[in-house]
């Protein structure tokens, strides 16, 4: 490719992946020894898994319904947890092999305003599928907008504010969670626990094992991996972090654990994306088809083919 291309259940939720390879012959991405057991209604990774790298990554021996209404499953909201806003509303069904999430936007988690305003209930839906497969070359994740939808019906929006500047260049702009309040409403941009109890998805869990943060619109899963694995970008022109973080980053092979999408292969030849520390933080690109921005807007093309990051100075989405 050209230049780089671009979402527990509750804390309970911590779902059992034995974790080697990312593909081909990729030494750097052997398994860490990382070891997890499945405390879960669903082995979420499986759901989303497959049976060879590059064909029907997502196909299940269980079957499209059964299959689908597993992956939906996970998508519990824990209640209202700020008196000062709307109660979180969250549902999550099929149709045939599509998950549809619907949801209010509302975090069900203490909201910590860093910046302006409180998140408003904004009814919203967002579509993945429930079978991902490979598609035959990675797209760009959205330049702005929402990538995937965590597990609580929280959108996951890319690596950059509308400046096009990483997001981490804003400094004080989020919440201890990895998220903050925008004209859009509330949404995450990174998965930030360290510290915390207050969070949905707390430290504990998350160095305990990988935690099932949410789904990407292709439909794999996207797990937390913070303090597993290491992304294989550097930054590379420190002078473009705050304005053009895709320009300012450079994807190393075999650098870090994880492929250009920020993912890999487990044993069994189930791909899911993992978050990290560092740049890109949640899904580097897509690996399969992703649905029309699940159905919840934004915008495509987060890089150099996507023609760089759009949106106005001082515009955080």
């Amino acid at each position: 490719m050209s230049q780089t291309l671009r979402l527990l259940n509750a804390a309970s939720l911590v779902l059992a992946l034995s974790v080697v390879g990312c593909g081909d012959d990729d030494d750097a991405s052997e398994d860490t020894g990382t070891d997890m057991t499945d405390t879960g209604a669903t082995d979420a990774g499986d759901d989303a898994g497959g049976d060879d790298a590059g064909d029907d990554a997502g196909d299940d021996a269980g079957g499209g319904d059964d299959e689908c209404a597993a992956i939906a499953a996970n998508f519990v909201s824990l209640g209202s947890a700020n008196p000062d806003l709307a109660d979180p509303e969250l549902s999550a069904t099929c149709e045939g092999d599509v998950v549809v999430v619907n949801t209010n936007l509302i975090p069900d988690f203490p909201y910590i305003e860093t910046s302006p305003g409180l998140p408003r209930a904004t009814d919203t839906e967002y579509r993945f599928p429930s079978n991902p497969s490979f598609a035959e070359t990675e797209t760009e994740v959205p330049a702005l907008g929402p990538l995937g939808v965590a597990i609580n019906g929280i959108p996951i929006f890319g690596q950059a504010e509308g400046t096009g500047g990483d997001v981490l260049s804003l400094g004080g702009g989020f919440t201890e969670c990895g998220g903050h309040n925008g004209p859009t409403g509330y949404h995450y941009h990174t998965f930030d626990v360290t510290g915390s109890d207050d969070c949905r998805f707390t430290e504990a869990a998350a160095r305990a094992g990988h935690v099932l943060y949410g789904y990407a619109f292709d439909g794999f899963p996207i797990y937390s991996g913070n303090f597993q694995f290491t992304s294989s970008y550097e930054l590379t022109d420190e002078s473009l972090f705050a304005t053009d973080t895709w320009s300012a980053h450079t994807y190393v092979e075999g650098l870090g654990d994880l492929d250009e999408c920020n993912g890999r292969m487990d044993a069994d030849g189930n791909y899911a994306y993992y978050t990290t520390d560092t740049f890109p933080y949640t899904v580097g690109c897509f690996r399969g088809t992703p649905t029309e921005n699940g159905g919840g807007g934004g915008m495509m093309g987060g890089g150099m083919m996507g023609g760089g990051m759009m949106g106005g100075p001082g515009m955080m989405p």
